[in-house]
């Protein structure tokens, strides 16, 4: 696709944006070891539990393995007349990373926001679901049924001020709940930290909580096994599509990838302004495409 102007400007900004990033992360990571070896100076105690090659290791593999995702992100935005904006939490460097070139822009969540229903669904029934609530939320999850959706959004969770409650707990500070539960608007960074809270350690679900929402992320229905599960063949995912007014085709995908060498990662990635589903589909297939890649060769 031919670039058209604004997509000239807006990768000259992002280049910018990310040199000022790029040395800012290499005077935090000199700032960072500057502490750890006053620290340990002043713990002998704690010196012999650290190891300051790995710690070494550790901080410049984070700010390698950005380096190469914000390149490649920046190569599939130039490709795009829409709005997108990616964010992706390693397990294995602890850090998240994130890239847009809409800054400022917070994204309709259409069907992805039935994750964060069922979790305050389950913390409301402390994780004891009547047979008739998990006959809903798998149809929410799995099928992404949305008079299932209804029902549970408004007769048991509560409606917007019930999912409003769920974004507080789990600190979803750029998420706003909307009557209408697809129109509520976040960010992805926002839904790492609900993802982060159902895959990774949390002290919001119980474990089995966990585990039943994992479940139902993890058998959705054939024809909607795309998204950020493109390029990788072990996943939990929940999609989002809506065709709505000026932002024309909100496409929007969130999940779980089992990652390599233990590299797992979760990942949301959003969109609006695509001309079609089937380009906004592509659009965030290539860049769960390009992030996989980075992960199977990065060794962080």
């Amino acid at each position: 696709m031919k670039k058209t102007a604004r997509a000239t400007r807006e990768s000259r900004r992002q280049s910018r944006r990310f040199r000022k990033w790029i040395i800012s992360g290499f005077i935090g990571a000199a700032i960072l070891l500057v502490g750890l070896i006053s620290y340990t100076s002043k713990n002998p105690n704690q010196a012999a539990n650290y190891h300051p090659t790995k710690a070494v290791t550790n901080l410049f593999s984070a700010v390698t393995l950005s380096h190469q995702l914000h390149k490649t992100w920046r190569q599939q935005f130039n490709s795009t007349d829409a709005n997108v904006t990616v964010a992706v939490y390693s397990a294995k460097t602890g850090q998240t990373y994130h890239a847009t070139n809409a800054p400022k822009h917070r994204f309709y969540t259409a069907s992805t926001v039935k994750v964060a229903i069922l979790a305050g669904l389950l913390q409301k029934e402390n994780g004891q679901l009547s047979s008739h609530e998990d006959e809903l939320a798998t149809a929410m999850i799995e099928n992404s049924d949305n008079d299932a959706t209804n029902e549970l959004f408004n007769d048991y969770l509560g409606g917007k001020s019930g999912l409003q409650k769920i974004f507080d707990r789990f600190e979803m500070t750029h998420s706003t709940a909307s009557n209408y539960w697809g129109l509520t608007v976040t960010t992805p960074s926002d839904q790492l930290r609900l993802l982060n809270n159902i895959y990774f350690n949390s002290d919001q679900l119980t474990v089995s909580e966990q585990a039943y929402i994992r479940k139902l992320m993890a058998n959705v229905e054939s024809d909607q096994q795309w998204g950020i599960s493109a390029g990788s063949s072990s996943y939990g995912l929940k999609n989002g599509w809506l065709s709505y007014g000026k932002r024309d085709w909100i496409i929007n995908s969130i999940g779980y990838i089992d990652g390599p060498e233990d590299n797992n990662y979760t990942i949301a990635v959003y969109t609006d302004g695509n001309s079609s589903m089937v380009n906004g589909k592509r659009l965030v297939e290539q860049l769960a495409k390009a992030t996989r890649q980075v992960m199977d060769q990065a060794n962080p």
